[in-house]
């Protein structure tokens, strides 16, 4: 009994982490909420199949994101002082995870990194934890962190990493336990911070800056109430082989290289699916596998040195923690086997929207010893997509939205 009550006190304690609202502490660098426009706003439309509300993993009801923004000093590197420009980024799939797990799967396309937890997937097939994204040296902080705060009869968390070492401090591990805290606090639904936040504050991604982006995309029937979201940490590829719906973008825009020019063995990437069609832990694998199809849309081919890997969970079966642990039965839905093929499609269209979204949001950034990486020059890149006649103008839609009235 005295256990049990011990349990459920620290389980109370990790749910106080999520309140509705929180404002970030003084060392959480406050982005504003996009500054640049993103890709479908400016007329760059990927895909066939239309966003959700926000266009972001938020739009699955009841997962929220969270960030923690660390940047602080400049010039000359000095291992733990700086300067430092990283963070830390939280998924929540439900504000009852350590209590309700969900089903999950994952897929590894090139496995030079680190995700913790994986084995635990591939064995029980679930998560019970919030998912986080941060830098390579911070995996360790992070992980006792969320720790800290699950029951001890919880599962693993699930932390990922990339390698910001270009732009930040990283062997000076600057990510501690109250910004893991601070990004868990803030995590809400809605619109999502993209670009220099969170764990991709000092990424890079086709040697323009990186970091983090989402998108999403409605199911198509028979799945049409269905919505499935990504949100990636995007710290790879070269920058020829960047494509932005299908136009060889990298090829032409051949200035602005980080400096100095050596950062293209920087080339990892989190992918993070969800959705709320009913998925068993197998399916949910497969749909992983859609997610590196998103990412060779744009142009990557998974480097030697990439660590590329894609979760995916269904918030539509949750399992009662007790239930699961102490062999008392539940039930769980999941869709008819041929029905998954819209998915694949969805999958494949937020992966790749959601890493354009990326390029779109980032902003210039100078960071240790004064290595600069240049954000995606938009102008530019707008007049490619309209040369090749892949840009989305307003009149065009006028027609389009005009067409659909008249059909209903």
């Amino acid at each position: 009994m005295e256990r049990q009550k011990a349990m459920m006190l620290k389980r109370r304690e990790f749910l106080k982490l999520f309140p509705a609202a929180l404002l970030l502490p003084e060392f959480s660098s406050v982005i504003p909420f996009r500054k640049r426009k993103r890709a479908r706003e400016l007329g760059i439309k990927i895909g066939r199949l239309q966003p959700g509300n926000w266009n972001a993993i938020t739009d699955v009801p009841g997962v929220k994101v969270g960030h923690s923004t660390i940047i602080r000093g400049s010039g000359k590197l000095v291992v733990g002082k700086g300067p430092v420009r990283t963070g830390v980024t939280v998924i929540l799939p439900h504000d009852r995870i350590a209590e309700e797990y969900l089903p999950a799967g994952y897929h590894i396309l090139n496995g030079n990194g680190e995700v913790t937890g994986l084995t635990q997937i591939e064995s029980m097939g679930v998560i019970g934890s919030p998912l986080c994204l941060t830098n390579t040296s911070s995996v360790g902080m992070v992980y006792d962190a969320v720790v800290s705060r699950l029951p001890n009869d919880g599962l693993m968390p699930v932390v990922g990493e990339t390698w910001d070492a270009w732009l930040n401090d990283v062997e000076g591990r600057h990510v501690h336990a109250e910004h893991v805290f601070a990004a868990m606090a803030s995590a809400a639904s809605g619109p999502v911070t993209e670009g220099n936040v969170g764990g991709g504050t000092g990424m890079t991604c086709y040697e323009f800056k990186g970091g983090i982006g989402t998108a999403s995309r409605k199911l198509r029937k028979p799945l049409d109430k269905y919505t499935v979201g990504v949100l990636v940490q995007a710290n790879h590829g070269s920058r020829e082989e960047l494509r932005i719906d299908g136009v060889p973008v990298g090829e032409e825009l051949t200035d602005l290289m980080p400096e100095p020019d050596e950062a293209s063995y920087l080339s990892s990437i989190l992918i993070v699916i969800a959705t709320d069609l009913p998925l068993l832990d197998y399916q949910l694998n497969r749909v992983a596998q859609r997610g590196a199809m998103g990412l060779a849309r744009t142009g990557s081919v998974a480097h030697n040195s990439s660590g590329d890997f894609i979760m995916a969970f269904s918030t539509a079966n949750r399992i009662p923690a007790n239930e699961f642990w102490n062999g008392k039965t539940y039930s769980m839905q999941s869709i008819e086997q041929y029905d998954i093929e819209p998915l694949f499609s969805a999958v494949a269209e937020a992966t790749d929207e959601a890493i354009i979204n990326v390029l779109f949001a980032a902003e210039d950034m100078i960071g240790r010893d004064d290595h600069k990486v240049y954000a995606l020059p938009i102008d530019r890149v707008l007049k490619i997509m309209d040369r090749y006649k892949r840009l989305f103008h307003e009149d065009e839609k006028r027609k389009i939205a005009d067409l659909m009235e008249r059909r209903l």
